[in-house]
């Protein structure tokens, strides 16, 4: 019988700016796998490479503009939440500008990906909801780590501060078997099986009301 993970010495805290490359890592290695960057990224080593650049421009972006959650157990740094607060998506043009070294590295990296990926960001753009809300950017787990809870433990700070303010939270997820985990969190999908890309992989968007209790 397999041993069921615990989160037992598991700490969630404000991600320090010293460990941005270590919530990279994380990142990376959480979405190389993921249906939508495979197919913005066909190769694998240029994927990698490219996801290091997304995910450090979104980072440094969340750090400076809205939260970044770290789960960390001991000196390992486990899982990785970011934010952005209402009225922060999207992004005004200094902070468009602040990211412009990690988008030529994109196209460093992968130069006949960009295109899509700026396309891909554009579509998930436009179904962004009207009203102001928080935002979960992205959120990823090591996989060494799955089946702990820690993914669920990283948002509750938020959506707790949502449910005070009385504001909604919003996200993309890129994967159907995350529904039903942001469902039991309070989410509702808004619109189901939308491609950002044409011949895109499937996408589902989800709004999270006020005091719907996770």
């Amino acid at each position: 019988m397999t041993a069921m993970k615990t989160n037992t010495g598991v700490r969630v805290i404000e991600l320090p700016e010293d460990r941005l490359p270590e919530a990279v890592d994380v990142l990376v290695r959480s979405f190389r796998d993921n249906p939508n960057f495979v197919h913005l990224f066909p190769d694998d080593a240029a994927r990698v490479r490219a996801l290091r650049c997304v995910q450090r421009a979104c980072l440094r972006d969340a750090l400076d503009a809205g939260r970044v959650y770290a789960a960390t157990r001991g000196s390992d740094l486990l899982g990785v939440a970011a934010w952005l607060p209402p009225g922060g998506f999207p992004l005004l043009p200094g902070r468009q500008l602040r990211a412009a070294p990690d988008m030529l590295r994109v196209l460093a990296a992968a130069p006949r990906s960009l295109p899509r990926l700026l396309r891909f960001t554009a579509g998930a753009a436009k179904l962004h909801p009207a009203q102001p809300y928080w935002y979960l950017e992205a959120v990823g787990v090591d996989p060494s780590a799955r089946g702990m809870g820690i993914g669920t433990r990283l948002l509750e700070p938020v959506l707790a501060r949502a449910d005070e303010a009385g504001l909604p939270c919003y996200l993309e997820t890129m994967t159907e078997r995350n529904v039903a985990w942001y469902r039991r969190l309070g989410f509702e999908v808004r619109i189901s099986g939308v491609s950002f890309v044409p011949g895109g992989p499937p996408n589902w968007t989800m709004l999270r009301r006020p005091g719907q209790a996770a």
